[in-house]
């Protein structure tokens, strides 16, 4: 299945001749995301950018074989979460988020200093929760709920089955909310709601 018009396919051709700044256009253009993955599925900001260089050295080296047939966005995310995969096999233990990692965002200072507190650290237990996801539903909801992919970017990404990203999704957003209301509201009991 062909995909939609890419809007890459004119940088991917230019790589492909020879032009190294091509390359570095394309790296500057998915760098963040790449990095906001890594980081997600690593929880190590060393280690991701680490992992987001070899997955830019590995994608620049199999270009030559892309095909097309997906968006090169799609492509990239492939090897991005592949890459990441991989790299969590080769290591343990787990490593979590440090609360002072600038991959969280800074705090808006024109806002209540009270609410700002309360934003971080929910966005903290959340980004901790996370970390305690299987890796297939973690990098699901990633790629779905954080890097705002789109089901079949995800299942083409994946080389898995649209249902499959749907029900992974849902069982990594059940999850994720069991946990978060859990340390949240550690006095609930099994099935009471607010």
């Amino acid at each position: 299945m062909a995909p939609a018009q890419d809007p890459d396919a004119d940088l991917v051709r230019r790589v492909r001749e020879g032009e190294r700044a091509a390359f570095d256009d394309l790296v500057v253009k998915y760098r963040n995301r790449v990095m906001g993955i890594a980081v997600r599925m690593l929880s190590d900001r060393a280690e991701a950018e680490d992992v987001a260089q070899d997955i830019f050295v590995k994608a620049y080296r199999g270009l030559s074989g892309f095909q097309g047939e997906a968006l090169f966005s799609t492509w990239l995310y492939r090897i991005a979460a592949n890459g990441c995969l991989n790299h969590r096999k080769r290591r343990r233990p787990e490593r979590y988020l440090p609360a002072d990692d600038p991959a969280l965002s800074p705090p808006d200072f024109a806002s209540n200093p009270q609410v700002l507190v309360e934003e971080r650290q929910l966005k903290l237990l959340v980004e901790k929760s996370i970390q305690n996801l299987p890796e297939e539903q973690r990098i699901v909801l990633i790629l779905r709920d954080i890097e705002g992919l789109t089901y079949e970017a995800i299942a083409e990404a994946l080389a898995v089955e649209l249902g499959t990203v749907r029900s992974r999704l849902y069982r990594a957003r059940m999850a994720l909310q069991g946990m978060v209301k859990e340390l949240v509201f550690p006095d609930l009991k099994g099935g009471e709601t607010l």
